[in-house]
């Protein structure tokens, strides 16, 4: 194994931006697509989109590990373990093909049910269902190529990293034009092109990044690697992946009933969700970008105790993604408009967005907060905290206030809207308090 000593020192910025640039390619891929489906119809936009929020909860699922990973990972390279790395890497990538191929079997089967457990109706699940059933029943390749790019992220490889979404992106949206407008449009597969195109982009970036991996990391999978699985090394993956993950499976189950609540006010609001949410994660990047930097700076930090610095780092992060969030989200407001404009022709569609994006501004400066902090909370081991957290507050908070504000009271989307930023608000205020605390300077794992 190779890639630890020569990146021990790492700085925020060397690391956010080609994280930034990574996921912000990811981002485009999904906006490039539903601007397409936008002008192909808005019921294909609603469909993917619901069928999209289910797909995530799949990258969770085996995204634990991945995250545990990262976090084990980290915390060797600062220990200077460098020999136990690759053990590490084998536990990982095996649990999360078994978790693929389970996945791929549950969406392939059960893909076309879920959307109608969300209340979703006739129509949209008939335009859906192909899009969750290809793109899901490929969970094993995305499994496995997501858990290699924060191994390559976590030694310093950021910019080779970063070659991955950029060929898959390309790809990906290459594939969509032929298949919705190109030479393909002939076969008038529509979403269920869309989906074929995301597929075989995955594909090729699951075979890109297991190229990366053995040029840069030196790691290549053998079957005798089998015999380094062991309950101990896994252990210690689940002791941090598991709740870390289980904080964004929560997220994420509660914005599906959210959108079932969201899905009683008709189709015009859910496209509106749609679109709004997937145009604020671009405000969300910055802080996500940061959160990723951040939680490999200090769990190197942590790796070799140096606490004070861990400390610091965490706050400069917080504070830099707090800036940027009230600015990007600022400028989104402002130019509402002309952006929604570029998706949708619906007047009512854009002037529902523009107000849901001026109380974003607030919302924003929550979730900026909770991302980088708890990437922080997590990199040190502190990840049942944030788990907890999350699980009082979005369930017992944040749902009820989506369905009385937004139904009961009558606000609409504005109630949803409002209860985001509680639900986000009262996280923050948790989250900072712990890091302040340091109590988690007792949580690592050497």
């Amino acid at each position: 194994m190779s890639g630890g000593e020569n990146t021990f020192r790492l700085g925020l910025y060397t690391l956010a931006w080609p994280i930034f640039i990574e996921q912000l390619l990811r981002l485009l891929m999904n906006y490039v697509s539903v601007f397409m489906l936008g002008h192909y119809s808005d019921e294909a936009v609603a469909a993917t989109g619901v069928a999209s929020q289910i797909l995530a909860i799949s990258v969770i699922f085996y995204g634990f590990l991945t995250v545990g990973v990262q976090i084990v990972v980290a915390q060797l390279i600062g220990a200077k373990k460098f020999h136990r790395v690759e053990y590490v890497i084998t536990n990982g990538l095996v649990v999360a093909f078994i978790i693929g191929v389970v996945m791929s079997f549950i969406f392939i089967f059960l893909g076309e049910g879920f959307l109608r457990a969300l209340g979703l109706s006739e129509r949209l699940v008939s335009v859906g269902a192909p899009f969750i059933q290809i793109i899901g029943g490929s969970s094993v390749i995305i499994a496995l190529y997501s858990s290699m790019l924060p191994i390559l992220r976590t030694h310093g490889y950021v910019r080779q990293a970063m070659v991955v979404p950029i060929t898959v992106s390309v790809v990906n949206v290459i594939l969509n034009y032929m298949f919705l407008y190109g030479p393909l449009h002939f076969l008038d597969m529509g979403v269920t092109g869309v989906g074929i195109a995301s597929s075989f982009a995955n594909m090729v970036g699951m075979a890109l990044s297991v190229w990366l991996l053995n040029k840069y990391i030196g790691y290549r999978f053998r079957w005798q690697k089998l015999k380094q699985c062991s309950r101990k090394m896994l252990g210690s993956i689940l002791q941090y992946g598991l709740p870390s993950a289980g904080e964004n499976l929560s997220y994420a189950g509660s914005q599906l009933v959210v959108t079932a609540i969201i899905a009683l006010l008709g189709t015009e609001a859910l496209t509106t969700k749609i679109y709004a949410s997937s145009i604020s994660q671009f405000v969300a990047l910055f802080a996500m970008s940061i959160g990723q930097a951040s939680q490999i700076i200090i769990g190197r930090a942590i790796g070799a105790r140096e606490l004070d610095t861990a400390y610091r780092q965490g706050m400069r992060s917080w504070r830099i993604g707090l800036l940027i969030a009230l600015l990007v989200s600022a400028l989104l407001a402002t130019f509402a408009r002309p952006i929604m404009a570029l998706f949708t022709p619906s007047e009512t569609i854009i002037e529902m967005a523009r107000v849901l994006f001026m109380y974003s501004i607030l919302l924003e400066l929550g979730r900026a907060t909770n991302i980088i902090v708890i990437s922080s909370l997590n990199s040190t081991g502190d990840v049942r905290f944030p788990f907890i957290c999350g699980i009082i507050v979005m369930w017992i908070v944040s749902l009820p206030f989506s369905y009385v504000l937004g139904i009961s009271a009558g606000l609409g989307l504005v109630g949803v809207w409002l209860a985001y930023i509680i639900d986000e608000g009262v996280r923050a205020a948790l989250m900072y308090r712990r890091w302040q605390s340091r109590i988690w300077t007792t949580k690592s794992l050497f």
